[in-house]
């Protein structure tokens, strides 16, 4: 019961920021937007976990979920060939996904939120040209990149509102999900994955037992969702 409640906050959360960034000529010339379901987890997760949650924090959740939105669609672009039709306007539709954030955030009174946000917006896009150019070789500076790349509009969503203790844990399971969606052709060696996972692994068990404040169930859900990988390589 409790994991198809979990179900169904996450899917209303998908579903309010998709009809956030909907437009019918986006929609009719690239195809619908799918939220990603962990990352929507991860932000929800204080909600999940009982915390007070009031309608500006959900709208600002909308807004980090447009902005997410907007990332994804700029990753689907091969930025070796960008000149095709489909390409560019894809590129203008994640442009427009970012963009909404403003609206959102406009009604609200969280005006430190919308600057912080933007800074953050700002870090992940110059360390996504960063990281294309040439991956951080040193192991600490791959975590951290992922991580900012990641967990940047999160964190400083967590951040701004409060739920700071619930930083740590996406900082380190993000950042693992995404090394495990990376494939063989990938930037990132064999090697250097092994000792990010390793490292990652003990930063998000250690999380895991100092979060006295989670439910039990939260707990399972997210070793659950790291355990896969983590059991072939620790």
């Amino acid at each position: 019961m409790e994991r198809q409640i979990i179900q169904q906050h996450i899917e209303h959360y998908r579903a309010e920021v998709g009809q956030a960034i909907y437009e019918p000529i986006v929609q009719r010339d690239v195809g619908l937007v799918s939220v990603d379901a962990t990352k929507a987890f991860f932000l929800l997760l204080p909600m999940l976990n009982g915390e007070r949650w009031t309608g500006h924090m959900n709208t600002a959740a909308i807004a980090v979920g447009a902005v997410h939105a907007g990332f994804d669609a700029h990753d689907t672009i091969d930025l070796f060939d960008a000149t095709s039709k489909q390409q560019q306007l894809t590129v203008l539709s994640g442009d427009h996904f970012s963009g909404i954030h403003y609206r959102l955030l406009a009604s609200l009174p969280e005006f430190g939120f919308i600057r912080s946000l933007s800074q953050s917006i700002g870090r992940v896009n110059e360390m996504k040209t960063t990281v294309h150019k040439q991956l951080p070789g040193e192991q600490s500076k791959l975590i951290e990149a992922i991580q900012t790349i990641e967990v940047g509009c999160i964190e400083n969503f967590l951040h701004t509102f409060g739920f700071s203790r619930y930083v740590q844990l996406a900082k380190s399971a993000l950042p693992l999900l995404w090394l495990e969606a990376q494939s063989a052709g990938s930037k990132v060696s064999a090697y250097e994955q092994e000792q990010a996972i390793a490292l990652l692994a003990t930063q998000l068990q250690e999380a895991i037992d100092a979060a006295y404040f989670l439910t039990p169930f939260l707990r399972q859900e997210i070793c659950k969702m790291t355990t896969p990988l983590l059991s072939k390589l620790i």
